[in-house]
């Protein structure tokens, strides 16, 4: 179980992991406020000059380095953007590292919150080179500097060797299966795009599996 506030005080950075991107040459830390973390820009940006000049700036991404593993597994972030996007909730099989050894995100998943919906980027890593695609989403209108908490569910299915995803935001809800979903993750929160704040971060395992009649499916 892990259910950490980030407001002042109220946990230890240092029990986090600072990741990057490869997309970026840089891996930036987040800035503490009283009640939230958000991450860095600068003050002097508006939020249509951050989106429209320095998108590519502001990426912060850290990991809890507990492993998470279990039949069920939820995750969970309560989290709010100022303008358009787009704060996260990543998922990533192993600890990576790219070629300064510095903790780098190579095969992933990212879930996202943005003003139009709810996306779920898958990321490969083959011959060096990194990959995405959009593995499935949800459209629907969320508002900028309100708080949502965005909920990521990985369930084993009974019968099946593979694993289904459920998202759910605000209302919304959705989910997928995919034999690349992993059975075991590290997981934490990323903010990019724009000024993304998080208030905090929740998961717990378990051990029953998804009955797929129960869950409706036929």
């Amino acid at each position: 179980m892990i259910d950490v506030s980030f407001a002042r005080g109220r946990w230890n950075p240092s029990e986090w992991l600072k990741f990057k991107s490869l997309r970026f040459d840089y891996a930036h830390e987040f800035v503490q406020l009283d009640d939230c973390i958000v991450n860095p820009s600068d003050s002097a940006w508006s939020d249509e000059e951050l989106y429209a000049k320095h998108v590519t700036e502001v990426y912060a991404s850290i990991v809890h380095p507990q492993k998470l593993s279990g039949s069920t597994i939820d995750v969970s972030a309560t989290m709010s953007f100022d303008h358009l996007m787009a704060p996260l909730i990543v998922l990533t099989p192993e600890l990576d590292v790219d070629d300064k050894g510095r903790h780098a995100f190579k095969k992933h998943y990212e879930v996202v919150l943005y003003n139009e919906g709810l996306n779920v980027w898958h990321y490969t890593y083959e011959g060096g080179k990194l990959s995405w695609h959009l593995a499935a989403f949800a459209r629907a209108p969320f508002a900028p500097r309100r708080k949502y908490e965005l909920k990521v569910n990985m369930a084993k299915v009974a019968g099946r060797d593979e694993m289904r995803m459920t998202v759910e935001c605000g209302g919304v809800k959705f989910g997928f299966e995919d034999p690349d979903l992993p059975e075991g993750f590290y997981a934490g929160v990323t903010g990019c795009e724009g000024r993304n704040r998080f208030y905090d971060f929740k998961a717990r395992t378990g051990d029953r599996a998804l009955d797929p009649a129960a869950d409706g499916e036929h």
